[in-house]
């Protein structure tokens, strides 16, 4: 028995490929296939010789475990990351992925929606958003399909053809659902859905409120590829009505907050392990700073590992976004730390704004202690993402450079 490594380019042959594999019960590597230089020698060397790789043609030179692959069959190895060449695995198994679907499922049936999901992928499948929605349609009894999610203003969005006697879901990313409701059709695309998830990076604050004047039927998501996707749940009420944005565990999930603020998750949907360095511990230390209510309710603050040590001094990115965001003068804002020789690390933000609003964002900053203020800006008409839909930081920083 081989396992596999799936590489394809193409979004539905990729998810055609990996389905089939996991069916088999091989071990199965979803491949970015836009990993180069340091992404790629780093995956050719976790992924196991002898593995079949479908959509490249380079070799694996990895050891792998010492039962790879006979006992590890069944699972699926999804990756995240993937900056500077840090690529990693997380080990899912056909159980947390189906602890994860039938989770969401339980959740949404406690809302009078159906058992039965259907599902559209519209992220890539080598990322868990992409991957998630075929998985949550299989166990359920549902249908799937795959769409071009860059929703061009220019081109015509692609037809649903989900059955309606079941639940119809569309996962996507901010930045998706922004394009969404500039095309001409995209409101009416979405209203096709019953559920609406929308995660994978903060929300920026004029799109929640494109979501409240409009009523569109979103749940924020909490969730990681350690989780298998979505652990937690925001509903539309709650975004309707103005209420600060706290998710709300699905079965079986529970949150907690160790000595640090640091969000800790424990479930059924846990990853097993980081391929190939060991297992995750259950519960599991997220990164994500944040706040645990008396019902399970977790509401996110920001990242612990994104802290900025700029002259000594510690700043959280997430502050200053929202100090940016609560302007009104930019439509999304992400800051992060540039190294510079003097300070260490300077706070540089990124915004989707004109040039000429520097000057009212510095001054509304000055309300932000010294050291948390923006000492440099990049203005930029949209902000730039990686194939995930995700803030691409990479590109950021050179644009603030």
């Amino acid at each position: 028995m081989s396992a596999v490594a799936v590489f394809h380019a193409g979004h539905a042959e990729h998810l055609g490929e990996a389905l089939l594999a996991h069916d088999a019960g091989l071990p199965v590597f979803l491949g970015n296939p836009h990993w180069a230089g340091a992404e790629r020698e780093e995956a050719a060397r976790q992924i196991p010789r002898g593995t079949t790789i479908l959509g490249a043609s380079w070799e694996p030179r990895g050891l792998g475990a010492c039962d790879f692959p006979l006992n590890w069959r069944g699972r699926v190895m999804i990756p995240t990351g993937g900056t500077g060449g840090k690529v990693k695995f997380i080990v899912h198994s056909a159980e947390t992925l189906r602890a994860a679907a039938l989770g969401l499922r339980d959740a949404l049936v406690a809302r009078g929606l159906s058992p039965r999901l259907h599902g559209v992928t519209c992220t890539p499948p080598w990322h868990v958003s992409g991957f998630m929605p075929a998985i949550r349609a299989r166990a359920t009894g549902g249908r799937h399909q795959v769409v071009d999610g860059r929703f061009s203003e220019a081109s015509a969005l692609a037809a649903v053809v989900l059955p309606a006697d079941g639940t119809r879901i569309v996962s996507l990313v901010p930045a998706q659902l922004t394009r969404l409701l500039a095309h001409a059709d995209g409101e009416a695309w979405l209203r096709v859905f019953d559920v609406v998830l929308l995660g994978g990076s903060a929300v920026p604050a004029p799109l929640l409120a494109e979501i409240r004047a409009r009523r569109l039927p979103v749940f924020l998501t909490y969730g990681a590829t350690e989780t298998a996707a979505a652990c937690a749940l925001c509903p539309p009420e709650d975004i309707w009505s103005g209420e600060p944005v706290r998710g709300a565990p699905l079965p079986g999930v529970r949150f907690a907050t160790d000595g640090d603020g640091v969000i800790t998750v424990a479930g059924p949907s846990l990853g097993l392990g980081v391929w190939p360095d060991g297992p995750m511990t259950n519960p599991w230390p997220s990164g994500d700073r944040g706040d645990v209510a008396a019902d399970g309710g977790v509401r996110i603050t920001g990242r612990a590992d994104r802290v900025i040590v700029t002259g000594g001094e510690k700043v959280d990115p997430a502050r200053v976004e929202q100090a940016l965001l609560a302007t009104g003068l930019v439509r999304e804002a992400l800051v992060l730390g540039m190294a510079d020789a003097t300070w260490g690390e300077v706070v540089t933000a990124c915004v989707v704004a004109g040039a000429e609003t520097e000057a009212a964002l510095r001054q509304a900053c000055e309300a932000l202690e010294p050291a948390a203020r923006p000492r440099r800006y990049a203005f930029v008409p949209v902000m730039p993402t990686d194939a995930s839909g995700k803030p691409d930081r990479a590109a950021i920083a050179k644009l603030a450079a």
